[in-house]
């Protein structure tokens, strides 16, 4: 279905766009066209402008015209994906590799496009009825809410929308809710009372030289061992300001190595968030989300603070792809757990703890449709790694993804649509997709092997420090996991973890939800 965006009117009251869709569902006239009004599209002119999926839209006929023109194929950018990949197929044979895929996979976790896909295909298997699960509910929900729907119209534009609605309605969680429980301080708090309970590391302000740094409200932080003393420099740039870019991340200024005198070189690194800024009558207030990016974005710290390899080129984060996500993954599971939340999380007026009843639905809410999240993750994997494997494809992108969605994921694919032209991580993540998958696995594993009983052991912590995050990259990733969890790296235990994390959560929803 087409939609053939040709005339707009304005109203007197308020701003409504209108735009005529051709053979649209929800037609209901002979000619198979109707009028569409959209109440959150702008406009240029004489063009209506959709500049996103508009997912959070509680209209039907919005999210679906979004995601259907959104996502319409494009020529050009067909062009420009299949010349990508043919090139990469191309660097890859020059190189001695059958595939970019192996390529790119070499000295992974992972090691071979055989283990990944062989995990995706578990994955595939075991989430096909917990994912159908997740679908029903939304199913439900769908039909419940919208005139003339149906239990069978679940359509990919829906996900989202009902993924967060229910989050909402069942759980009662909302960002305003929860945000003054999380000033940027009492994070901040929690994130050292966690790095000293685990590696007796404290992390202290630290002052600054003149011209230090490359914005005012940068701070710096040095991260002190109470035995070894300072470990490294980690400087602050969190806040939001215009020209900055719009993206939470970590990078290395100075690599950690040995030096000829036998002494260490101290990492140095940044950390950069776009958090709210703070007011005359406020401290910067962190959405849930928020506060998982800076537990993320801080295990990359703790990864380059506590690296102790010999060359700067191995230290910390630089190791491959699907371990690098590992530590900071793993730090996601602590802020999601009521025992570490709690030591923190204060109203940053009154000073209250965060109520327990708020704390166990905020924590719970991270959980939901756990099953069909991980699905479409597994899909996107698997797509990465058809575009990367054999050449030349059998068909176009888009018939490629047409075959893997009915294959992997538990919603249809929607004709005359191509949303892998507008997957940037085919780019930057060529046949590493997966890598987000596996490090969940293996920080899964971690994760109940060590800290799940006890989340603040000093002694599980100061093991996964010596284990794994001394080694950097200097260690064979998959060698270092086994040898750290004393088990074998296959693509069964990895898919045994994440399916065990999700049952043990949806069990404990279903007790909140009783």
């Amino acid at each position: 279905m087409q939609y053939l965006i040709y005339s707009i009117q304005m109203f007197e009251k308020g701003t409504l766009y209108v735009a005529v869709a051709e053979n649209m569902n929800y037609a209901n006239d002979s000619s198979h066209n109707c009028i569409l009004i959209f109440y959150s599209f702008s406009v240029d002119g004489d063009q209506v402008l959709v500049t996103g999926l508009y997912a959070d839209s509680p209209n039907a006929m919005v999210r679906e015209a979004a995601y259907r023109i959104y996502l319409h194929p494009d020529k050009h950018q067909e062009y420009l994906l299949s010349e990508m990949l043919s090139s990469r197929h191309e660097l890859a044979q020059l190189c001695g590799f059958p595939t970019f895929s192996h390529r790119a996979l070499k000295a992974s976790t992972a090691e071979t496009p055989d283990t990944v896909n062989q995990f995706l295909d578990i994955m595939t298997q075991r989430l096909h009825k917990r994912a159908a699960v997740d679908f029903d509910v939304m199913k439900k929900l769908k039909a419940a809410t919208n005139t003339g729907s149906t239990e069978e119209d679940l359509a990919p534009w829906d996900t989202p929308y009902y993924t967060h609605k229910v989050k909402r309605d069942w759980l009662q969680v909302g960002s305003t809710e929860f945000s003054p429980y999380f000033s940027l301080g009492t994070c901040m708090e929690g994130l050292n009372i966690l790095t000293n309970s685990l590696y007796n590391i404290s992390l202290i302000s630290d002052e600054l030289a003149p011209g230090e740094v490359w914005a005012p409200d940068v701070y710096k932080l040095a991260v002190f061992h109470e035995r070894e003393g300072l470990l490294g420099h980690i400087y602050c740039d969190f806040y939001e300001r215009p020209g900055k870019p719009n993206q939470d991340c970590h990078f290395t200024i100075r690599g950690g190595k040995e030096l000829p005198d036998g002494s260490y070189q101290n990492p140095v690194v940044v950390l950069m968030l776009n958090l709210p800024t703070p007011c005359w009558s406020n401290p910067s207030l962190l959405t849930p989300s928020m506060v998982d990016n800076l537990f993320h974005e801080m295990g990359h710290a703790m990864h380059s603070m506590l690296a102790r390899t010999r060359y700067q080129h191995v230290t910390g984060t630089r190791c491959s792809t699907d371990f690098a996500e590992v530590p900071s993954v793993l730090m996601e599971y602590f802020a999601a757990d009521p025992r570490v939340v709690r030591t923190f999380a204060k109203h940053f007026q009154t000073q209250e703890c965060m109520p327990e009843e708020m704390l166990v639905r905020l924590c719970a809410s991270k959980h939901l449709f756990a099953a069909s999240e991980m699905q479409v993750q597994v899909f996107y994997s698997a797509l990465d790694q058809r575009y990367h494997g054999s050449h030349p494809l059998e068909g176009s992108t888009t018939s490629v993804l047409a075959e893997l969605q009915k294959q992997y994921y538990g919603i249809p694919y929607v004709p005359n649509t191509a949303w892998q032209l507008r997957f940037s991580h085919l780019v930057g993540y060529g046949a590493k997709y997966y890598a987000y998958l596996l490090s969940r696995a293996v920080a899964a594993w971690i994760w109940q092997t060590y800290f799940e009983a006890d989340p603040l052991n000093s002694f599980s912590g100061e093991r996964y420090r010596q284990e794994c995050l001394a080694h950097g990259g200097g260690k064979p990733a998959r060698e270092l996991v086994a040898d750290f969890l004393g088990r074998e790296v296959t693509p069964e235990n990895l898919a045994n973890s994440l399916i065990n994390e999700i049952d043990s959560k949806n069990e404990h929803i279903n007790r909140i939800r009783q």
